[in-house]
């Protein structure tokens, strides 16, 4: 889903951003070139992360006050023209952009799941100054942004756990489309209708009616996720943004104002919908099963191709990822540990390859009888 749209993006980024003296990208450049504003703030975002980790270093072992206000203030101007100044070579900018585009998809789609995952993807527990530098890095949805930068500020506590941190933005989510009428809760995702339509501008794009789903499942908006299967069953594949919002205030006034619920089965279905038709148990209780030697179930052809697309070429991250899996004993937690693999790598969980590793790992689970 979405690859064809990614290298689409990225490939028109590229262009417009155009050769510079040196093939060197500076980001003043990317700041007014045409190109997806979310893409722009996390480069941004990039260069100052690294600017002001420089500065803690050096502070740590200066004796002046950099605390001084007047110091803080001059520092903030310089600090701005070191960053738009900042160059960037040209194999570093395009690494970066293909970073930059494939989390931005996915903080589209499912930005609840998107924010826990990245934010935590080393730790478990991150002090509140960390998180709110890292939030800067994603632009869409401000909203989300501004209220759990406001709460955090608010609070000062030392640390936020991941649990907390995606209760809270349960509770704000939820409280935000609760009083959105259909018309208004279809103008929020407007930030995916401008992204996925960025090189032809037409506004009147259309969005598959599969990633709606993942984008209503990932809010916990159960209730519309029956009227977008059912006009899946009726042949649709997209819906324009207009669409969607008749649809959603059709929903609205059926059954009342959007409430949100925990939906259990959010990560079962993530990997049932990749592996297409590869369902997780449907008992409650998951059987436990043996250890597992994938090693053996993994044809040669396949280790291959899995090494090369989703560990880039890394045969050592393959084998290590493969053994963490072997001591997983149940199926719902084998699925979480191959989103967090996605993660890691940085994988499109839609690509062929991705598909194929979750249906080799699927039937270790529940083999043919």
């Amino acid at each position: 889903m979405f690859k064809q749209e990614t290298e689409t993006i990225i490939k028109a980024i590229t262009q417009r951003i155009g050769q510079s003296p040196g093939d060197v990208v500076a980001i003043k450049d990317i700041l007014a070139a045409d190109i997806p504003h979310p893409v722009k703030i996390f480069f941004r975002a990039d260069i100052e992360a690294m600017l002001l980790s420089e500065l803690q270093r050096h502070r740590k072992s200066s004796r002046f006050n950099f605390a001084h206000h007047e110091v803080q203030s001059l520092q903030q101007q310089i600090n701005s023209i070191l960053v738009l100044s900042y160059t960037l070579s040209r194999k570093e900018f395009e690494q970066r952009l293909v970073d930059a585009v494939h989390m931005m998809i996915n903080y589209l789609i499912r930005p609840q799941w998107t924010l826990t995952s990245i934010l935590f993807e080393k730790d478990q527990n991150i002090s509140w100054q960390a998180l709110i530098s890292l939030l800067r890095y994603f632009g869409p949805y401000e909203y989300l942004r501004d209220i759990i930068t406001h709460y955090l500020k608010e609070k000062q506590t030392a640390s936020i756990s991941k649990e907390e941190f995606k209760s809270l933005v349960w509770r704000v989510d939820g409280e935000y489309i609760k009083r959105k009428s259909g018309n208004e809760l279809a103008r929020v995702m407007s930030p995916i209708y401008d992204f996925l339509d960025y090189q032809n501008k037409t506004g009147n794009n259309s969005i598959l009616i599969k990633a709606l789903i993942r984008f209503f499942e990932d809010k916990g908006l159960a209730m519309v996720l029956p009227r977008l299967e059912g006009e899946i069953a009726q042949g649709k594949t997209g819906l324009t943004q207009r669409e969607l919002g008749e649809l959603l205030e059709d929903v609205r006034r059926t059954l009342g104002a959007f409430t949100v619920e925990k939906l259990e089965v959010e990560h079962k279905d993530l990997i049932e919908r990749h592996a297409d038709g590869y369902h997780e148990s449907k008992s409650e209780h998951e059987q436990p099963i043996s250890k597992l030697d994938f090693g053996t179930a993994i044809s040669e052809i396949d280790k291959r191709k899995f090494i090369r697309k989703i560990f880039r070429h890394d045969e050592q991250a393959y084998s290590s990822e493969l053994k963490s899996l072997s001591g997983i004993t149940t199926w719902k937690q084998a699925s979480k540990f191959i989103d967090e693999i996605f993660i890691k790598h940085d994988v499109d969980p839609y690509s062929s390859e991705a598909t194929r590793f979750i249906e080799v790992i699927f039937e270790q689970y529940h083999p043919k009888k």
